[in-house]
């Protein structure tokens, strides 16, 4: 691995991972590296607005620069085209060292540029042109999309440090703390996270269902997360007995709260899955279209139950396979891995 022909000790650092939420909350081992390596250097974090909650816990995170999205949208009108520069204006005058591009897309590129910072480290094959915004350009030679991000870290010259921990605000702990004894919630619950963006990334919810059933044979609790514009997929399993439906009530900040205490999560390919990886709570992971040695919870191969596919062959941002590979995995089989977590 390579590292900066230049000998860096920067003061302000600038790590670039503005979404999505899951990709977010698996980028926490950038920082814990960098803060390692450069202790007393303040580290901020460009998250797009709305997320900022997945880290600003975090104690190697100084500050969050938020990127309003919906704000510059519509960068080609005046009003988007004025808060994009204002946006840009602002990121030159933090004055960083150091600025990490670990997105790695055209608009995360043109931040990164904007910075002026001595190093700008961005990956070789970054997408829609990012590269250009960078002086330092990182030939990655991992898979999974965390070594990637870690590799940048690396060639900066930190050493890399997997520290996967995720933290919850004081306010969200205490709000599920209350909100467990209002409900007269089972000190141990399931978290079932069974929503998606993309129907083809999404189990069925029937066969959620049938899990829940699992979880009340236990004895345990069962609760449903997602994000509250997500509620209409959720109903028929939220229907059920038992089960405390708690879209309505979440923020971002309180699903960290709820992942964070539960027995076990079940979910999909999303952000659940890897906030639960960020608080070392057991999983089972349900992987269709997406890969798992790419995006799959990190150094944690044994949890995912993944349906046979070619993922050369199929893309989960195609609508016409609606959840049919999603489908193919079984009921029994995720049943029996369920039982086992629990009972370990």
């Amino acid at each position: 691995m390579h590292t900066l022909m230049h000998d860096l000790n920067p003061k302000r650092i600038l790590l670039i991972r503005p979404s999505a939420l899951g990709d977010v909350c698996r980028s926490v081992p950038v920082v814990a590296s960098l803060h390692k390596r450069w202790p007393e250097a303040t580290i901020d974090w460009l998250v797009q607005k709305g997320f900022e909650d997945a880290i600003s816990a975090h104690p190697n995170v100084d500050n969050t620069i938020l990127f309003d999205r919906e704000q510059m949208r519509s960068w080609y009108t005046p009003k988007g085209f004025f808060a994009l520069l204002s946006f840009l204006r602002v990121l030159k005058a933090k004055k960083y060292d150091l600025v990490l591009d670990a997105q790695g897309l055209g608009r995360s590129g043109l931040f990164t540029w904007a910075t002026r910072a001595q190093s700008r480290i961005g990956a070789k094959n970054a997408r829609e042109f990012a590269w250009l915004g960078y002086n330092e350009r990182v030939d990655i030679q991992s898979t999974h999309t965390v070594d990637c991000m870690l590799e940048l870290a690396q060639f900066a010259g930190a050493e890399i440090l997997p520290d996967m921990q995720l933290y919850v605000q004081k306010k969200d702990a205490e709000w599920w703390d209350e909100y467990r004894v209002d409900q007269l919630l089972h000190e141990k619950y399931m978290v079932l996270a069974p929503t998606s963006r993309w129907k083809s990334k999404q189990w069925p919810i029937e066969y959620f269902a049938k899990i829940a059933e699992v979880a009340k044979e236990k004895g345990i609790g069962v609760v449903v997360v997602g994000a509250p514009a997500e509620a209409s997929q959720v109903e028929t399993l939220t229907m059920h007995e038992g089960v405390l439906n708690l879209l309505p009530e979440l923020t971002i900040g309180r699903l960290m709260a709820v992942v964070s205490r539960a027995a076990i999560v079940v979910a999909n390919d999303s952000a659940a899955l890897h906030m639960a990886v960020g608080f070392n709570r057991p999983i089972v992971a349900l992987y269709g279209p997406t890969n798992p040695a790419t995006v799959g919870p990190y150094l944690q191969e044994s949890s995912v139950i993944s349906a046979s596919v070619s993922y050369d062959e199929v893309h989960y941002r195609s609508s016409s396979m609606g959840d049919s590979i999603m489908r193919t995995i079984e009921v029994d089989q995720v049943a029996k891995r369920v039982h086992e977590v629990l009972d370990s």
